[in-house]
This record gives C-alpha cells, sequence and structure tokens, in this order.
C-alpha cells in the first residue's frame, strides 16, 4: 500500500477580551450573586450573568459589542488578513440543551477577515506559511453540567452569548508537531495583542482537528474525523498522533472510513466517536434579520492599524537587542503583561538585565501561581525597580533580597522599608567596616602572616570572619576590599 501522509486544518476558537457578551451587556467575567455581602469576593454561580438575549427569549433583540468587532479586525490585521469593510452575522441552526434560541449567531459569507497566514518552522527546520481561510465573529454556547448521581443534566447559560472569534485554517498541517507550534505562535500574538486573555484551563483558546489520510503525492482529500475542542497544546498533539494510527490501521484493513466528530480522552490519550460529521448546508444558514451589517470603516481600520502593538517577534527582537537572553525573551512573551511590565520598570532601574533576572526569576514565577498578570500583582514597576536599585548600590545583597520578595510580593509596600524593618540592610560604611577588619586582623596574627607571605586564598576566611561578625549586614565586596588593604599595609 502507498505510503499515507497526514493532512490537517483547525479551527480555532478564541473568546475575545471584552467586559461584556457579543449581544448583550451581560458581563463576560464573574459576579457577585445578588445575596453576598459587598465585601465577599466574586462567585461565578450559575445562570448568574444571563438576561433576556443571551437566553434566547422569544423578541429579545440583539446589538453588537463594538469592542469585539475591533478586537476581531485587530486578529485579522496582525495575521495579514483582508477585513472586509462589511460582513454579515448568520444563524447557524442546531439543536443543543445549551444553545437556548436553537441557533448559534456566527458569520458564514461574508466573515469580517479573510486570507492571510502565519509563517512556522516546519519538522526539517524551514519556513512554512499555514495559510488562513477566515476569521469569523460568533457567539459561544452555554455549558451542559451532567449529574451522574442523580442521573439529570444540568444548563449553564453565563457562557451563552460570550465572544469569540474562529480562526480557520487551510489544510496545510501534515504533522502533529506543525500544529503545536502554530497553536502557540498564534496563542501568543492573541494574547500579546490582548485580543484574547487565552486562559486555556478556562477554555479560552481552544481548537478543533479535522485530519485526514491520503497517499503521498496524492491531491485528492480523504474523509475527515473532526477532533472537537482541544484547549491543550499538548493534547492537540496527542489526538494527531493518536488519529494518524488509527486511520491507518483503518485504511490497511480496507476499512470503509465515516465522516464523524469525535472527542479526545486526555487519560486513555484516544480519540472516540461522537456522531456523524454536519457539512456547512446541514446547519440551514440564514442572515440574522435582528442584526444589521457589520461595518468597519476605512478610518476606524486605519486607527486600529496606527493603535497596533509591536508583535512578539519584534517584541523578541527588542529584548534580544537589550542584551536579554533568548530564554529570558522567550519567558517574557509566554506570560500575558511580561513585556508591558518590564518596559514600565526599565527607566526605573537602569539596568536591563538585572530586571530581567529579577522578573524571571522572581516576579513572573509568583504570579504565574496566583494567575495574576504581573501588572495586576501587589508590586508595581517601581517596587521592583526599587528592589533592584537596592542590590545594584549593595545596600541590599542578593540573598536577602530574594528571601524578602516572597512578603513584599504577599503584601506590597517599599522594598527598603521591608529591608530595613527586618534589618537586612547591609553596611556600606567604609569606616564602621574598616574598624571591624582591624579587630579581626589582630585576633587572628598567624593567618595574617601568611597572607603577607602569599597564601592571598586566606583572604577568603577573613572575609567570612567579618561577614560573622556584623551578622552578614556587611558589604562582601567592601569587606573584601578594606581587609586586602589593611593586611597589605
Amino acid at each position: 500500500m502507498a505510503e499515507m501522509e497526514p493532512v490537517i486544518g483547525l479551527e480555532i476558537h478564541a473568546q475575545l477580551n471584552t467586559a461584556t457578551k457579543l449581544f448583550c451587556s451581560c458581563p463576560t467575567e464573574a459576579v457577585l450573586d445578588a445575596t453576598a455581602p459587598a465585601d465577599s469576593p466574586p462567585e461565578d454561580r450559575p445562570n448568574s450573568r444571563v438576561c433576556e438575549v443571551c437566553t434566547g427569549q422569544p423578541g429579545a433583540l440583539p446589538r453588537t459589542n463594538a469592542r469585539a468587532v475591533e478586537l476581531a479586525a485587530t486578529a485579522g490585521l496582525a495575521l495579514g488578513c483582508r477585513v472586509n469593510e462589511y460582513s454579515v452575522f448568520s444563524r447557524k441552526n442546531y439543536f443543543y440543551p445549551d444553545l437556548p434560541a436553537g441557533f448559534q449567531t456566527s458569520q458564514l459569507d461574508p466573515p469580517i477577515c479573510e486570507g492571510g497566514g502565519l509563517a512556522i518552522t516546519d519538522g526539517e527546520g524551514r519556513e512554512k506559511r499555514i495559510r488562513l481561510n477566515r476569521i469569523h465573529l460568533e457567539d459561544d454556547a452555554g455549558k451542559c453540567v451532567h449529574d451522574d448521581q442523580r442521573g439529570r443534566t444540568l444548563v449553564d447559560l453565563n457562557r451563552a452569548g460570550t465572544p469569540l472569534i474562529e480562526i480557520v485554517t487551510e489544510p496545510d498541517f501534515r504533522s502533529s508537531g506543525e500544529v503545536m507550534e502554530f497553536l502557540k505562535k498564534l496563542h501568543n500574538i492573541l494574547v500579546h495583542l490582548e485580543v484574547t486573555k487565552g486562559r486555556l484551563e478556562e477554555g479560552e483558546f481552544r481548537c478543533d482537528v479535522n485530519i485526514s489520510l491520503r497517499p503521498r503525492g496524492v491531491e485528492k482529500l480523504g474523509t475527515r474525523s473532526e477532533i472537537k475542542n482541544l484547549n491543550s497544546f499538548r493534547h492537540a498533539g496527542q489526538a494527531i498522533e493518536y488519529e494518524i494510527v488509527r486511520q491507518g490501521g483503518l485504511y490497511d484493513q480496507g476499512a470503509t472510513l465515516v465522516q464523524e466528530t469525535r472527542l479526545f480522552d486526555p487519560a486513555r490519550q484516544e480519540t472516540r466517536s461522537l456522531r456523524s460529521k454536519e457539512d456547512a448546508h446541514d446547519y440551514r444558514y440564514f442572515p440574522q434579520p435582528d442584526l444589521p451589517p457589520v461595518h468597519v470603516s476605512p478610518g476606524a481600520l486605519a486607527r486600529l492599524k496606527a493603535a497596533m502593538p509591536e508583535l512578539p517577534e519584534q517584541a523578541e527582537a527588542r529584548l534580544l537587542a537589550l542584551g536579554l537572553t533568548e530564554e529570558q525573551a522567550a519567558v517574557f512573551l509566554d506570560r500575558r503583561g511580561a513585556v508591558a511590565y518590564f518596559d514600565q520598570a526599565r527607566p526605573l532601574l537602569g539596568d536591563d538585565r538585572r530586571l530581567a533576572a529579577l522578573m524571571v526569576e522572581l516576579l513572573l514565577p509568583a504570579c504565574q501561581r496566583d494567575g495574576l498578570s504581573p501588572l495586576e500583582c501587589r508590586v508595581p514597576p517601581a517596587a521592583l525597580a526599587a528592589l533592584g536599585k537596592l542590590m545594584a548600590d549593595n545596600t541590599l545583597s542578593r540573598r536577602a533580597a530574594y528571601d524578602l520578595f516572597p512578603e513584599l510580593f504577599e503584601k506590597g509596600g517599599d522594598p527598603g522599608e521591608l529591608a530595613r524593618s527586618k534589618g537586612v540592610l547591609q553596611i556600606s560604611d567604609t569606616g564602621a567596616i574598616s574598624d571591624m577588619a582591624a579587630e579581626i586582623i589582630a585576633a587572628n596574627p598567624g593567618e595574617a602572616r601568611k597572607y603577607r607571605e602569599g597564601q592571598e586564598k586566606i583572604l577568603s576566611f577573613f572575609v567570612g570572619q567579618l561577614m560573622k561578625k556584623s551578622k552578614g549586614a556587611a558589604n562582601p565586596k567592601l569587606a573584601g576590599e578594606v581587609l586586602s588593604k589593611l593586611l597589605k599595609s
């Protein structure tokens, strides 16, 4: 049998970073329960952020969220798409319990963006451009919660109406590695531009994988399977690898493949059949009569272009030029808000490498642990810069600074005041250090004589004694310099 090759296309859903839903003013983030005390933390209770529009009540009229349109156009500009001046919302008809209106409001023809692409590196190290077919706007469905104990399914419509963009690629991928690289790069761009927060665990960036096999060298596509709702780069790769083996085995047996939708089980690392796959005509698309066409004027497009921040590749080049390592730059680009934080702190410290080290080793791990952007934490750029200055002028040792940081991150405040209250500020007074050095030399005449006879390694003994005498508060570098001078005199 001829060698088979996989042909893969993606449909990526990214939740847009808006405060309200696509067609109503319900919030997209968690809200307070009406009966909760005013100082209660936000709670995401089922069906607590819904209204007549997002629950599909008869006669309720939607209105389009202008910010969602801007974010979709921004994504299109970043990915080299053509942003259409006019696009149309349609009703995509299908039944599901979490779709109360009986249809999803989406875009078919024309969508807001068409064309474009993104370059990746293929398995042989060559640049490969993945073409995009389209980007369109649509609202999300609700969520079914299956209660196995009581044998029933509950519906939560908090998510219903949340604004999404769906990015549809051409079937240009030939391996799981290419797919994973593309998803990571696309996610990085959209998060960097704040088009989406992109929290994978919240389903804010997820994809469907369409995959088929065909004999190598043949143009005609094989029968495809669609693997739904993958919200992990690793799981996407594992699902593709499983499907390649599964479909290849069926071809080897001479079996007939059927077009179907499948789900991926991460625990067993396998896909399972869900239902036969629908085509576009099965959804009976027709224009949504309650919504006017989406209009992106040339003036609005020009404004979005002018406001477009640097893309991740541009940011990486700039960070490397400032002296950061490739690893540090990669971490910055992988953390929401890290580059913006770095840019705000830079002029306050004036030492890019020290700042990058503090962020990569202290700030960003703490933020990731608590699910925060650096700009959302209790250590503003000015505070981290102040911590760096204390280290730069030897007022605070590296060890003391790193020991102080957890409390600084938890409670905030001024690093200098915190160091002073803890008694860990370094002694950099030359006179005070000289007095202690003289006492230590006088108390160790034998070691002093050996140093003067050429055994210079003994200097570390004297530095250790001085640090012990000062209870670790002396500036080690200054201590070494003073001791060396006195021992030679």
